[in-house]
């Protein structure tokens, strides 16, 4: 077994890991008694990059990626059932859920209209757009907490763990040649740097950054 094997069989176990973060963000809404406040946008958006990375893997026969998204798919469904119940406002969850499964439908069905020596490509390259679209709900909470004046419903946890997980994806994109995976997670690592650089400026409002350590604001006011 060469290193880049290790490296892939390593990256998939962080990854699936990584995907158990947003637990903590249960635990919070939980221990708020809502999820009011926060975004279903970060949970659905994936979605459609999973769908769409799981159909590559299928076309290509990637093993890893394909049980990679299986994982995920099924984990980031109970994370929205779990919002779904702590939102007392679901009509905007009900509006993306729908839009989600229209979107993979219209893709799917494109998809396979394209001659079947070109269609790997093409879904490769739909699910790479797809994961760089993914990145509005990163931009969305950016413009979000510019807006309110701090990031108190960003988990540091979930961020720090994207940036990880992003360098890691984009060192194996590069060794790997596949730059569809490459291009997608430099993109996204941008958008997370960003989002790291807002806990200097909007620090949260009720806890501390871990790490950084700026916070809480309210704090500061007493």
């Amino acid at each position: 077994m060469d290193l880049f094997t290790i490296f892939a069989y390593w990256l998939t176990l962080f990854s699936i890991g990584f995907t158990f973060l947003p637990v903590f963000q249960i635990f919070e809404w939980r221990q708020r008694g809502t999820a009011d406040g926060f975004s279903s946008v970060n949970l659905v958006l994936p979605m459609l990059m999973m769908f769409c990375w799981l159909r590559h893997g299928v076309m290509t026969d990637n093993q890893i990626n394909i049980l990679l998204n299986i994982v995920n798919l099924v984990i980031f469904a109970l994370y929205l059932l779990c919002f779904g119940y702590y939102q007392p406002k679901r009509k905007y969850l009900y509006g993306q859920v729908l839009a989600l499964t229209l979107s993979v439908y219209v893709i799917f069905a494109y998809v396979d209209q394209q001659p079947i020596e070109e269609s790997a490509d093409i879904m490769g390259s739909i699910a790479a757009a797809t994961q760089i679209i993914g990145l509005a709900g990163g931009l969305y909470e950016i413009k979000r907490a510019i807006s309110l004046g701090h990031t108190e419903y960003i988990p540091a946890s979930l961020q720090f763990g994207i940036f990880f997980l992003s360098t890691q994806w984009t060192i194996f994109g590069l060794i790997e040649g596949n730059y569809y995976i490459a291009v997608a997670n430099v993109a996204g690592l941008i958008v997370n740097l960003i989002t790291i650089g807002l806990y200097f400026v909007y620090p949260p409002l009720t806890w501390r950054v871990p790490v950084i350590g700026t916070g809480p604001q309210q704090k500061k006011k007493e």
